[in-house]
């Protein structure tokens, strides 16, 4: 019986295992989708990722292959430019959301990324930006909302991430 509890103690929590899928989206997804490493309308190499590819974003500047993970407001949403290389988009939040997007900014930093400004839209909606310097310079942008309408709930949480735009 002691063991049973200290296993279940321990187990991740479902906000534990959406923290970790959403800094792996970030971090990890987003990159490899910008250098060519993973294609988001590939639908065997989403599955391979954990996603399901989803109809293409519809934007001026194309359609963008985009792919989803989880239900309800647990849902991923990545997205890849039209090229596969321009830029990557992820949405999430729900319950969790204040500290999903708290810890995208503080794992930012710690992936090399340096603050770059805060500030707000018209809208009223905060925005932070940090940039990445280097072989790789890219800026990453975190809109305090759904940007876009990816997600049917709010509160909710958009990072933008392109490349060589310092």
């Amino acid at each position: 019986m002691l063991i049973t509890l200290a296993a279940f103690a321990l187990a991740a929590s479902p906000a534990d295992d959406q923290r970790a899928e959403v800094e792996r989206a970030v971090f990890d997804l987003c990159p490899r989708t910008m250098v060519g490493q993973l294609s988001l309308a590939d639908a065997a190499q989403a599955q391979a990722a954990g996603y399901t590819t989803v109809a293409p974003r519809q934007t001026p500047g194309g359609a963008n292959p985009r792919a989803i993970r989880g239900e309800g407001t647990g849902r991923i949403v990545i997205s890849s430019g039209s090229s596969g290389r321009t830029g990557c988009s992820v949405w999430f939040g729900g319950p969790q959301n204040r500290r999903l997007a708290d810890m995208v900014k503080s794992q930012a930093r710690a992936h090399g990324y340096q603050a770059a400004g805060e500030s707000r839209l018209g809208d009223g909606t905060r925005l932070y930006v940090f940039r990445l310097a280097g072989e790789m310079p890219a800026t990453l942008i975190l809109f305090d909302a759904d940007a876009g309408g990816e997600l049917d709930f709010r509160p909710a949480t958009t990072v933008v991430i392109m490349a060589g735009a310092n």
